[in-house]
């Protein structure tokens, strides 16, 4: 029995089978024509590549030293949490649906890769957690768009409910951390060295 499953069986419940019931009430019931491409070009994490490099490019031309900062502990916030989701995969080694769900709809590639947590989850909370943090009033926008991505990945077949929701609490968590200590680095002893860092968010 590998490490998740014996975690699992301590809980009352039949939490495994939970988890799979909802991964199929999501993966089956809940489709519609009209949301499968939606869903499969939300889930391709490269076609959030463009609006992120403009973003970025942005940032560290006209955001000055606060704007490089946030580019800099971002880039290096998604590295770690990325890293980290992939350690944890290979410690818990579960199987991804799309390889163990008889009648499930796949709509994407199914990689081989673990499948606890979700790296799409975990990336994409860390980094709506971090940038709600110096940008208050996107809050909500930016923890929607990572809930879409983390919902997608059901919704397509390559990962279960727990998987994404263990994913937005760790890449969550660790974002927050992140954002506060780069927070406080830009903003110690309430003095900043650049008039962009003045702005009010």
């Amino acid at each position: 029995m590998n490490p998740l499953a014996a975690a699992l069986a301590l809980f009352p419940g039949r939490v495994e089978e939970i988890d799979r019931t909802l991964f199929l009430f999501i993966n089956d019931r809940l489709r519609h024509a009209w949301l499968d491409p939606l869903m499969t070009f939300v889930t391709r994490k490269w076609n959030f590549l463009i609006p992120l490099t403009f973003v970025a490019w942005y940032l560290l031309v006209m955001g000055g030293r606060r704007g490089r900062a946030i580019v800099t502990a971002a880039i290096l916030l998604v590295v770690f949490t990325d890293a980290g989701a992939t350690a944890l995969r290979s410690h818990f080694q579960r199987v991804r649906p799309c390889m163990a769900v008889p009648g499930m709809h796949l709509l994407v590639g199914c990689s081989d890769s673990f499948s606890f947590p979700s790296n799409h989850a975990t990336n994409a909370f860390a980094l709506a957690a971090f940038l709600a943090v110096f940008y208050r009033k996107l809050t909500i926008p930016l923890l929607a768009t990572a809930a879409l991505v983390a919902y997608s990945r059901i919704y397509v077949g390559v990962h279960y409910p727990a998987d994404v929701v263990a994913g937005a609490c760790f890449g969550g968590s660790v974002g927050l951390a992140c954002g506060a200590i780069s927070w406080w680095w830009l903003h110690r002893g309430g003095k900043t060295t650049d008039v962009s860092e003045q702005t009010t968010d």
